[in-house]
């Protein structure tokens, strides 16, 4: 459980980190981004990836996965833009397996 924990955070974080640094200085264009933009991007992806690391952090699996499930739309149109916004998936990916783990693991014990 410690180590699904522990993938999950390093996830989130992860994502955050990487989501908010295309967001803020994005290689393909010199220009700030649009605020229509951020806002779409905040709500549709930074904020369900800020509650699935808490999710995972505190051990509930079913905010885990709402949250992961909340974040894979705007993942998915991003798989298929060219260049490093299609790595944006990884995320809710991960973090959707790892919160079918730990309910597992919770069901069981």
């Amino acid at each position: 459980m410690k180590f699904l924990r522990l993938i999950g955070a390093f996830c989130g974080i992860g994502s955050l980190i990487f989501c908010s640094y295309m967001l803020l200085f994005n290689p393909y264009t010199h220009s700030s981004v649009e605020p229509d933009v951020f806002t779409s991007f905040t709500v549709m992806y930074l904020i369900p990836i800020s509650l699935a690391t808490y999710a995972s952090i505190s051990l509930k699996p079913k905010l885990l996965i709402i949250c992961s499930i909340w974040a894979l739309p705007l993942s998915l149109y991003c798989l298929a833009t060219p260049g490093l916004f299609k790595y944006i998936v990884i995320g809710p990916v991960l973090l959707f397996i790892v919160g079918v783990k730990i309910l597992k693991n919770k069901r069981i014990s």
